[in-house]
C-alpha cells in the first residue's frame, strides 16, 4: 500500500533524516514533480512522498536532500522554505560555532531584540540570512528562538 508518510514495503523515508547530503544517484532518479533553478521537489517511487533536493549553498557543493514542510507540499511555493531548511542550517551553523546556545547579550543588528548565539553577534535569525540567505530567515517574528 502506498502512503504520502513513506509507509511503502521496502521504503526507507520514514527512516531518513530530516537532512543529509545525497551521496548517490538514487533519489536523484525519483521523478521531479516541481523544479526551480537551486531545488527540486522530487517524490519517493515507493511510498509517493515528497522530499526536496537542494543546492543550498554553492552550486558545486553536492546536494541535500530535506524533508518538506508542510508534507503534503507538491508545488516548490507551497513549501515552508524556512522550517525545511532549519535542520540543515542550524547543523551548518554548528559544524562552525560548535554547539549553538544563546547569550545573554542581544543581536548587534539595529532593532534586533534576540539573543547573541555563542561565537557570533548576530542571533540564530540574522546568522541563518547572512550565511544561508534572508528567505530561509524567521525575520518577522522577534520572539523567535532556537526551539521553533
Amino acid at each position: 500500500m502506498m502512503t504520502r508518510q513513506g509507509a511503502s514495503a521496502g521504503c526507507i523515508c520514514n527512516q531518513r533524516p530530516d537532512w543529509a547530503r545525497i551521496e548517490d544517484d538514487e533519489v536523484m532518479r525519483w521523478p521531479a514533480i516541481d523544479i526551480a533553478e537551486w531545488e527540486e521537489l522530487r517524490e519517493c517511487p515507493n511510498c509517493g512522498a515528497s522530499w526536496l533536493a537542494a543546492w543550498p549553498e554553492e552550486s558545486e557543493s553536492q546536494p541535500i536532500l530535506c524533508r518538506p514542510q508542510p508534507i503534503t507540499a507538491r508545488k516548490l511555493r507551497d513549501l515552508d522554505h524556512p522550517a525545511t531548511m532549519r535542520p540543515y542550517c542550524l547543523a551548518r551553523l554548528a559544524e562552525h560555532l560548535g554547539e549553538i546556545k544563546e547569550r545573554k547579550t542581544t543581536c548587534c543588528k539595529v532593532k534586533c531584540n534576540r539573543k547573541r548565539l555563542a561565537g557570533s553577534t548576530y542571533c540564530i535569525e540574522h546568522l541563518i540570512a547572512e550565511r544561508f540567505g534572508r528567505h530561509l530567515a524567521r525575520l518577522g517574528n522577534p520572539d523567535d528562538t532556537l526551539n521553533r
